[in-house]
């Protein structure tokens, strides 16, 4: 009795007549003629006849046939093995990622299979990848930051984050510095070229493609802390630059696996991480902003992004920017040493004006007059400070788009420090070396 073989597809030409006639009206609406005499059913009959041929045959496989197709995949000079371990290694190959295509597809290529290349094919200098991010539709060489946000259909950027090199117990004598020892890490030039000859042979035809390293925003952070009756604030101090320098660290660490490209910095992420410092009770005030020397050419300045309330709510991340922690302008003292002060401002607004311009304009002037590292009281003033509210009035005032009238309501705990002048008015009495948590809303009419 012969064998039966296997039927590995058992629809027939009727079937594939009704499947295609079946979908007609799904993507092709306006077409309602199906008589054996219309055009379009006539190829879809040639079609049907021709699938169903193709199916006959691939029912009918042999082992030269099989034979044949793995020489296709693996090229003229493949010699034949044991058929099964050859047919389920091909099968491997096919289902390894080996084409870029997606942006998930680029990001996995330079990093996980260049990563194994590296491992498997050098033991060169070259570092491993520790991170890749991509960016479609840009040129990230170009010169200006204005030409790299520029959109580029053609083009694809693939940004990479060098790892760390290991430790040498005994390193020779450098006379450039390496890149790593920067405070914006970037990949070497041979790791640059190495990875674009790699991705190169992987990508899709008329792709242009671009291997850089990250573009950095330096983000310093301006705090004010009251602290526990117990705590050392040395050791404050220190945890707080910790736990910044590891919330924003660009590269995979114990903690987590870098900051992620393109996320903003919220000031949120910043409380969050504070609230596991021993030794905080609360933090009255956190300030961003971001800077660049002149003479950094791989940082950027990140844009402040601005609540409609006038209140800071974090810094703006582009696609290809990483932050990186700069410093941090703490103002601490003792939980003891700190009282409240809610501030109501009613003001008139220019017709023309932006009234969240108009707010965060207020709130930051308000700011500028109750932060100690600003000029206004904290741990460190001598003397007692009275801040008259007729003052905060003439402040707002000052403020192009503000109009007449201009009222500030105050109320303080504890409340004997609101006080009154018999020939300025109201007045906000803050002792010697204590510090003010302020609190501000503004109503715009």
């Amino acid at each position: 009795m012969p064998l039966q073989l296997p039927n590995l597809d058992d629809r027939n030409y009727d079937d594939l007549m009704a499947e295609a006639l079946a979908r007609i009206p799904t993507y092709s609406p306006e077409w309602t003629n199906h008589n054996p005499s219309d055009p379009g059913i006539t190829l879809i009959e040639l079609f049907a006849y021709l699938t169903d041929l193709l199916l006959y045959r691939s029912n009918r496989i042999t082992d030269d046939n099989t034979r044949k197709f793995l020489k296709l995949l693996n090229a003229p000079d493949w010699e034949t093995g044991d058929l099964r371990e050859q047919i389920r290694l091909a099968v491997l190959g096919i289902r390894e990622r080996y084409r870029a295509v997606t942006a998930d597809d680029y990001e996995f290529l330079a990093t996980t299979s260049f990563n194994q290349w590296l491992i498997q094919n050098s033991q060169s200098t070259i570092n491993l990848v520790a991170r890749a991010h991509c960016v479609p539709q840009r040129n990230l060489e170009a010169g200006t930051e204005a030409d790299r946000l520029k959109l580029r259909p053609e083009h694809v950027s693939v940004v990479i984050l060098p790892a760390p090199e290991k430790p040498n117990p005994s390193p020779p004598p450098q006379t450039v510095p390496s890149p790593l020892d920067s405070p914006n890490p970037q990949p070497s030039p041979d790791q640059v070229a190495s990875l674009l000859a790699y991705l190169d042979e992987r990508r899709m035809l008329t792709t242009k493609l671009h291997v850089t390293g990250p573009f950095y925003a330096h983000v310093s952070a301006q705090l004010v802390i009251a602290l526990n009756s117990d705590a050392v604030g040395s050791d404050v101090i220190a945890a707080v630059n910790a736990g910044l320098a590891s919330l924003l660290n660009p590269l995979p660490s114990d903690s987590g696996e870098g900051w992620p490209f393109g996320h903003d910095v919220f000031v949120s992420a910043l409380y969050q991480t504070l609230e596991t410092v021993p030794g905080i009770d609360f933090i009255t005030d956190i300030g961003l902003s971001s800077n660049c020397a002149s003479s950094d050419d791989w940082c950027v300045v990140a844009d402040s992004i601005w609540h409609d309330e006038g209140d800071l709510v974090g810094l703006s991340i582009k696609d290809h920017h990483l932050p990186v922690f700069d410093k941090a302008d703490l103002v601490i003292a003792p939980n003891s040493a700190f009282v409240t002060v809610n501030l109501a401002v009613s003001a008139k607004a220019n017709a023309n004006a932006d009234a969240a311009s108009l707010k965060r304009s207020i709130k930051s002037t308000l700011r500028g007059i109750f932060h100690p590292a600003l000029g206004g009281p904290g741990p460190a003033t001598p003397n007692p400070t009275d801040i008259f509210v007729s003052d905060l009035e003439v402040a707002i005032k000052q403020i192009n788009g503000i109009l007449d009238p201009v009222v500030v309501a105050v109320e303080c705990v504890p409340s004997d420090i609101r006080q009154n002048d018999k020939d300025r008015g109201l007045f906000i009495h803050v002792a010697a070396g204590n510090v003010v948590d302020w609190r501000v809303t503004v109503q715009l009419s």
